[in-house]
């Protein structure tokens, strides 16, 4: 079984590579996302319809190694014109992820 720390990298790198269906097979039904820019959405038929309209193409963002803090995981990344970009990812119980918070850092 995958550690935490190990579904977090597994999930930047399916963002990174801009594989959305995989990325949401990782999530729960009841996720929820919070992104300054769009707001909350809640729901991985919300996540999937706002994924589906998301811009192709990707910030050449360098995510740093995650820490785990509980239920969370935590991952930096720089190289964003915005500054450098907090992730935190939230997983239940059955270790899907339940929360995205992005933010700045």
């Amino acid at each position: 079984m995958a550690t935490r720390i190990e579904l977090a990298k597994q999930y930047m790198q399916l963002q990174a590579d801009q594989k959305r269906e995989e990325s949401l097979d990782m999530c729960s039904e009841d996720v929820t996302m919070t992104n300054p820019m769009t707001g909350t959405l809640s729901g991985k038929e919300a996540m999937r319809a706002a994924l589906a309209n998301a811009p192709a193409g990707q910030m050449q963002i360098n995510w740093g190694e995650p820490a785990e803090d509980g239920d969370d995981v935590t991952v930096v990344g720089t190289g964003s014109p915005f500054g450098n970009i907090k992730v935190v990812l939230g997983f239940n119980a059955s270790d899907e992820i339940n929360k995205i918070d992005i933010g700045l850092a």
